[in-house]
């Protein structure tokens, strides 16, 4: 019985379909040749013209490929450079904080310092002397000529000095020096401390090498003049080679096309500096690779132009020969006329029914007799299919779209309604008795079927749907409602399955519509609250563990709701994130928290400083740089005083956009906290990344001491790491006495909790020392 309802369904369908066949006059056959050859210039112009654009695209894609690597490649180097002068600081540091005892070997021995930290450690003295090396059996030398060595005996503010390639005295192997001067307690010049890394690891060792092609260009150059390595194509890393100037006109350029002066390859170059550190990369893509495809797909339009051009030349004499028969231009005119008819009703992309005949078709199967639970709807929707679109670009999503209704039809069968209602939605009409019960087989059937990965470009791509089922139960529906109820049902699968990434479907009942319009009244609300001034701050004081003072004060959001009273934050910023409404609300809150420190530097002269929350939304949709910079100038704040916190969440969210936001804000004097750390993602890499300043442990760590062994553990191992990375240390929800006299022995380190205060309105904070 399901069979034969389905089959009359798309019988429904088919019949609605026909063509209202109009006849026409045929054209005089002077036309023909004329409209062939018409038709013939059309096409070649549309191939030129398509050529062109596949030649700018390419160009566009090589250009945009080149300064993606190199900001990769530029993150690469930074990162090394950083772990070579982190194992410097940390060699100068033991060897400062007690000389006589300093021994290379025995941290050797014990693997803090090996072949993966540096090539080769050394210590030379005062005197030019090699003191200390990691290299066995090393011959006495004197390095008192060498430029590290010069630079830091005459200069003691020198900092990270990183040297021309050379071949070492002590390893005799090609090195790259990252130096730092030895001070006495007086201050005085004690000597040299010198990481020996392999130049050909800068180039070697980047992780994407293959994106570079077989005539790829990676290469550093130092602002001192030197370049200090180079890879081309299969041939081996090296540091030697031409001057930093023979590459002069490449500086600063972003995809421009150059000849190498080494190879003479023209290629994609971009130029890209390192923000901290005196060193430049250079990415090169060849040419000649990257506009291969372009060729084969040029020589290709214009091969199927000339075949079609000779087709449509062909055809055209024939038609002329057979115009005569009336019959025949009668056929043919029906012929287009029911094409059209079909154009008018079928998706493009896809060849599948749009929106208008599914809605036609849905119509007419409610004006039939009894539909009740012989009617069900599947609204089907892509979890992040924009993230793929944006990230692949639109011809490989519909590519993609392409592939999901292939999937989706060979789920549905012949003898269903399958739809693309909108970009990532299809909708799946389902009709007979137990109409229900089959849609959530169907559904589930969906489900399994997307398990299975969707091939695109060479990679794979697991793909999560959502989707809603709607059964028709109410004779009052129309089509309109019973899609509405199916759109809603997806919504609610969405919100259950996409943050699980797993597929869900969930059928539509009653209560979707009502919490629907829960979330529109709370939309509202939150919207009436921004423009009404219900949004007001109170502040918690931050406090120094060794003196007591406060340091600073962190500014917590408060909704002052005309009928609920004083709404904590946990109970609207999580809507309010999900809604897009945190961005204005975020920029509310800093603007007044901006004014409130204005007032407060005019009347303290404390070097306190501000504390404001950042949601990853206003990190990834906002534009909280513009914003930052506007409230510090209109309120005169030094940048130093300002201190945004933001959660491993918002640099996990959109990595490339976030991390040169908060770099951007680094580079004006903004300090950026990771707060919340160890409830998430926490790692203790993390605690390297190049875009905090500090660290805020959550409060969840604080309940555990100085009971808990591990949570004592946990506290020991970030404090060493961010006392040695130079990075400040908060700790939250300190609430006892207990507590802050076991945080007192880490040092300077700042706390805030019930210990000290609460948060207060503006003008209960308490003023000088914390009790």
């Amino acid at each position: 019985m399901a069979g034969g309802s389905s089959g009359k369904l798309m019988r429904v369908v088919r019949k609605w379909r026909g063509p209202a066949a109009r006849r026409g006059r045929p054209l005089s056959l002077a036309w023909i040749p004329a409209g062939t050859l018409v038709i013939v210039a059309v096409i070649w112009s549309a191939v030129f013209l398509r050529i062109q654009a596949e030649r700018r695209e390419t160009h566009d894609a090589a250009v945009a490929a080149s300064v993606q690597l190199a900001s990769a490649f530029a993150q690469h180097i930074d990162r090394t450079v950083h772990d070579a002068d982190a194992a410097v600081r940390w060699v100068k540091y033991e060897y400062e904080r007690s000389p006589s005892t300093f021994d290379l070997g025995t941290y050797q021995r014990q693997g803090l310092i090996s072949a993966d930290t540096a090539l080769q450690v050394t210590l030379v003295g005062a005197n030019g002397e090699v003191m200390q090396t990691t290299t066995p059996n090393a011959k006495q030398v004197n390095l008192a000529d060498r430029p590290h060595f010069l630079i830091h005996q005459a200069n003691a503010d020198a900092g990270l000095y990183i040297s021309q390639p050379v071949v070492g005295r002590v390893s005799n192997q090609w090195t790259l020096q990252f130096t730092r001067r030895l001070n006495h307690l007086d201050g005085s010049f004690a000597g040299v401390v010198v990481v020996s890394e392999d130049p050909d690891y800068l180039t070697n060792g980047f992780y994407n090498l293959e994106a570079l092609g077989p005539g790829g260009m990676l290469a550093l150059i130092s602002d001192n003049g030197y370049l200090l390595s180079r890879r081309a194509g299969s041939q081996p890393a090296s540091p030697a080679g031409p001057p930093a100037s023979a590459y002069g006109e490449m500086v600063g350029a972003k995809g421009g096309v150059f000849d190498d002066p080494v190879d003479h390859v023209r290629r994609f170059v971009t130029h890209r500096h390192l923000s901290h550190y005196p060193v430049a990369v250079l990415v090169g893509l060849s040419e000649h690779d990257t506009l291969a495809g372009y060729q084969h797909t040029r020589t290709l339009y214009i091969l199927m132009s000339s075949v079609i051009t000779v087709v449509l030349l062909l055809s055209a004499g024939l038609i002329t020969r057979m115009m005569g028969e009336l019959l025949a231009g009668r056929e043919e005119m029906r012929h287009l006329a029911g094409r059209m008819q079909n154009l008018a009703e079928t998706d493009a992309l896809t060849r599948l029914p749009n929106r208008y005949l599914l809605t036609e078709t849905v119509r007419r199967q409610i004006g039939r007799d009894s539909p009740i639970d012989r009617l069900a709807l599947l609204f089907i929707d892509l979890d992040n299919f924009k993230r793929i679109n944006d990230a692949l670009g639109h011809e490989t999503g519909d590519e993609l779209l392409q592939n999901v209704a292939r999937r989706l039809a060979k789920v549905a069968g012949k003898e269903r309604l399958l739809a693309r209602v909108g970009g990532d939605e299809f909708v799946l009409v389902v009709d007979g008795m137990g109409a229900s019960v089959r849609a959530r087989n169907l559904a589930q059937s969906i489900v399994d079927a997307f398990e299975l990965a969707f091939g695109l470009r060479g990679n794979s791509y697991v793909i999560r749907v959502s989707i809603g089922i709607a059964v028709y139960t109410d004779s009052d529906d129309a089509e309109y409602d019973l899609l509405r109820q199916a759109d809603l049902a997806m919504y609610a699968a969405k919100g259950e399955g996409k943050p699980a990434n797993m597929s869900r479907y969930r059928i539509y009942t009653p209560d979707l519509s009502t919490r629907a319009m829960r979330d529109i009244e709370r939309q509202q609300e939150l919207q009436y609250a921004i423009l009404n001034g219900e949004f007001f701050l109170e502040y918690q004081p931050i406090v120094s563990l060794s003196t007591g003072e406060i340091r600073g004060v962190e500014a917590l959001a408060r909704w002052r709701h005309p009928e609920k009273g004083t709404v904590m934050p946990a109970d609207f910023i999580p809507f309010a994130e999900s809604t897009g409404f945190i961005v204005p609300i975020g920029e509310l809150v800093l603007e007044q928290a901006c004014a409130q420190f204005s007032e407060w530097q005019e009347s303290d002269p404390r070097p306190l400083y501000l504390s404001v929350n950042v949601s990853a939304a206003q990190l990834v949709h906002g534009d909280l740089v513009r914003v930052v910079h506007r409230c510090l100038n209109q309120y005169m704040i030094d940048p130093r005083r300002l201190q945004l916190e933001i959660t491993e969440t918002a640099i996990l969210e959109d990595s490339t956009a976030v991390t040169m936001r908060l770099k951007e804000l680094r580079l004006s004097g903004v300090k950026v906290v990771l707060d919340d750390f160890g409830t998430g993602y926490s790692s203790l890499s993390q605690l390297t990344s190049l875009v905090i300043d500090g660290v805020k442990i959550d409060r969840s760590f604080t309940r555990g001491v100085p009971g808990d062994k591990a949570a004592l553990a946990t506290f020991n191992s970030i404090a060493s790491l961010t006392r040695d990375l130079g990075l400040s240390l908060i700790v939250e929800g300190v609430e006892t006495e207990q507590q802050a006299s076991w945080l007192h022995r880490f040092g300077d380190i700042e706390a805030q909790g019930f210990y000290f205060s609460r948060p207060v309105a503006p003008a209960d904070l308490r003023v000088g020392k914390a009790a």
